[in-house]
Parts: structure tokens; C-alpha cells; sequence
């Protein structure tokens, strides 16, 4: 079941990128090799901070609440207050990186 959801997810993706290419393509066009490598780095640094926080701290946090239930509903809560953080901290650096082109 997990090896359809990953195949699923990748067809999606890549028909997403297909569907938006012109776009894209506009979109970066207007940048320059060190701003591109900018916005590499701040998604790659962006992931790895969520990964951490979500996976270490999220685990640890709910490892004290007994309950299952509980212990679902307040990971799930700590997920989305972590992308919803770190969503803004990132569209922050790009149009600082970017100067305002994303």
C-alpha cells in the first residue's frame, strides 16, 4: 500500500511540474545562478529543520502523554504548528533572497 501511495505522490508531483513548466521556466529565468542556489539551500536547510523538529522534538514532546488518542491529536497539532512556522520563516528568506521575484 505504501509503495501505490509513493508511486501516486511521484505521478502527481511530476505531472504538476509538467502542467506548470512555462511558468516555472518565467519564474526562474528571472534569477541569477547565486539567487537559484539560494532558494536550493534555504528549502534543503527548511526540510532538515522540519525533519528535526517534527521527528525528534514532536516525538519526544508526545512521548509523555499516556492516552493514544491524545497522543495522535497532539502530534498532529505539533506537525502542522512546525510547517506552518516554518513556511513563513521560508517564504521570509526567499523574497529576501529572491528580492521579492518569489
Amino acid at each position: 500500500m505504501a509503495g501505490v501511495l509513493s508511486v501516486l505522490c511521484t505521478v502527481l508531483l511530476v505531472f504538476n511540474f509538467w502542467k506548470n513548466r512555462k511558468e516555472l521556466k518565467e519564474t526562474y529565468s528571472k534569477l541569477n545562478y547565486v539567487q537559484v542556489f539560494g532558494v536550493l539551500i534555504s528549502y534543503l536547510i527548511t526540510v532538515a529543520i522540519v525533519f528535526v523538529l517534527i521527528y525528534y522534538v514532536g516525538n519526544w514532546l508526545v512521548s509523555f502523554i499516556p492516552f493514544t488518542f491524545l497522543r495522535s491529536a497532539v502530534f498532529f497539532v505539533i506537525v502542522v504548528a512546525v510547517l506552518f512556522c516554518c513556511l513563513g520563516l521560508l517564504n521570509k528568506v526567499l523574497a529576501r533572497v529572491t528580492k521579492g521575484v518569489l
